[in-house]
């Protein structure tokens, strides 16, 4: 179930992992307890269907700064490094963006329309740099509001990161 959800971002593979939390108040309430520990004290867990057709969790307001605080402590969280590995073992056609940056970038990604049908495209993780590791959460949504247009600008966005003085390892 987890590695559905991470690997592949497989919609009911995540869905059963939220209902094997609890009820949505005590599935909610066990993320954020996660994003704590993380030093993230303000993001609240959605636990309402706000939109017919689209997970409660799914649609929980999560900014880049909260995500990369995520990503920044993941590797010190306690029982992380086997979602870690799963993070480094998403599939060939959803590691776009940091994926293409380094063959082990742990990463996860994801994606959805918005109301009018454009679609925001995300990707939190950590790559190692010659600098070291650098935690990083990047979105876009495209002008066309298409998810391949996202993706594109997520992988320049990357290519961007990779030719960095960041990455040679300059400060």
């Amino acid at each position: 179930m987890i590695a559905d959800a991470l690997t592949v971002s497989d919609n009911r593979a995540a869905e059963e992992l939220w209902a094997s939390l609890g009820a949505p108040a005590a599935a909610a309430s066990a993320v954020e307890g996660v994003l704590a520990l993380a030093g993230d004290r303000s993001t609240r867990v959605e636990t309402r269907i706000l939109r017919r057709g689209f997970t409660p969790f799914g649609q929980t307001q999560w900014s880049l700064a909260a995500q990369v605080l995520l990503m920044a402590s993941l590797p010190g969280l306690p029982h992380s490094e086997p979602i870690r590995e799963l993070m480094r073992r998403v599939v060939p056609e959803q590691r776009w963006g940091l994926g293409g940056l380094a063959e082990d970038a742990e990463l996860k990604g994801g994606w959805g329309p918005d109301p009018e049908g454009r679609y925001l495209v995300r990707q939190m993780g950590i790559v190692d740099l010659a600098s070291g590791p650098l935690a990083v959460a990047m979105a876009t949504m495209p002008a066309d509001g298409t998810e391949a247009s996202g993706t594109e600008n997520l992988d320049r966005l990357a290519d961007w990161l990779g030719s960095s003085e960041l990455a040679r390892g300059h400060e």
